[in-house]
């Protein structure tokens, strides 16, 4: 029993040292459902990250349309990753992307 507890314990503080993506949280679902969001045109440098056991963190770069409220795009991510993925800490920067930037819509 010791030996097991053990075995989770390094495994979870080695997880956490190499900032890995939480186990529970699906990085291309929740990227995926991030491009879904009403004038979102790009998600850049997603990441995803546990700080300690049970507080997970996220950071992400999000182009929007030309035209896009910034605002209203924020509360929607905030609300999207907090309520489908658990993850109450993040960090997203929302840009106007204009149109000739060479970016296709969701990519």
């Amino acid at each position: 029993m010791i030996v097991v507890s053990s075995a989770r314990l390094v495994r979870e503080t080695v997880s956490v040292l190499m900032e890995s993506a939480p186990g529970h949280v699906d990085v291309d679902r929740l990227e995926r459902e991030l491009r879904a969001v009403g004038g979102v045109r790009a998600v850049r440098d997603l990441h995803v990250w546990t700080i300690t056991s049970g507080f997970e963190a996220l950071s992400a770069h999000v182009a929007i349309e030309p035209g896009t409220p910034p605002l209203r795009v924020l509360r929607e991510l905030r609300a999207l990753v907090r309520e489908r993925f658990a993850i109450e800490h993040t960090t997203i920067e929302v840009d106007e992307e204009p149109r000739d930037a060479g970016c296709r819509p969701g990519s």
